[in-house]
């Protein structure tokens, strides 16, 4: 009986659309594709971190300064993203500054939330509380009762120090009170969303080849 021989199959990877070059191949292709879309966002600034009172911005990695004051820092509840910074009431009736600060490393570095309330006995404008970078104070609070009605949102670079203040004009009539509430951080939706679907598009392309 005759048997007529069966060509031999071509493997899947070697069956390619005919409309592209010879050297297109569309495993590497893909891989491509993905290593470009990883690159672009590996380098967009001000990544998203996990702003918190824990692991980098831990209370023991912060200094707590008083420049006539004696202020103080409550980190009872820093596990759970609140810490109270309280400022000077020494009774010397002049100016004093209570700051918390904190060196921006690498794995501090990119954009911080956070939300305030603020407290306080004193006349409106003689004490205040807020935030510092690199030196620069920017006051939130002057009267008592202020808050945040939207988190505060800021960039920090790796050499920034950036830090909190409450601020006394007196050091009489009792010392401002800054709490602060860390407000989580997580990758853009939009970055992720783009990447999966690179990868969706060629996985579902392999399939039709």
């Amino acid at each position: 009986m005759r048997r007529d021989r069966i060509p031999n199959k071509q493997p899947l990877w070697n069956m390619r659309d005919k409309s592209q070059p010879a050297n297109y191949h569309p495993v590497l292709s893909l891989g491509l594709a993905t290593s470009i879309t990883l690159g672009i966002l590996s380098t967009l600034p001000n990544k998203a971190i996990a702003f918190s009172f824990t692991g980098p911005f831990a209370p023991s990695n912060w200094t707590l300064t008083n420049t006539n004051a004696d202020g103080s820092v409550d980190t009872t509840n820093a596990a759970t993203g609140t810490i109270v910074l309280t400022g000077g009431n020494n009774g010397s009736n002049s100016a004093g500054t209570t700051d918390w600060t904190i060196p921006i490393n690498a794995s501090r570095a990119g954009n911080i939330l956070f939300n305030w309330s603020y407290f306080t006995l004193d006349t409106p404008g003689f004490d205040s509380a807020g935030y510092l970078l690199n030196g620069t104070y920017t006051p939130l609070a002057t009267q008592d009762g202020d808050f945040s009605a939207a988190p505060v949102s800021l960039n920090v670079n790796i050499g920034d120090v950036f830090g909190f203040r409450a601020a006394t004009d007196t050091n009489s009539d009792g010392p401002p009170v800054f709490t602060v509430f860390a407000v989580p951080t997580v990758p853009e939706p939009s970055s992720i969303a783009g990447l999966l679907a690179v990868v969706g598009l060629g996985a579902r392309y392999l399939r039709k080849q």
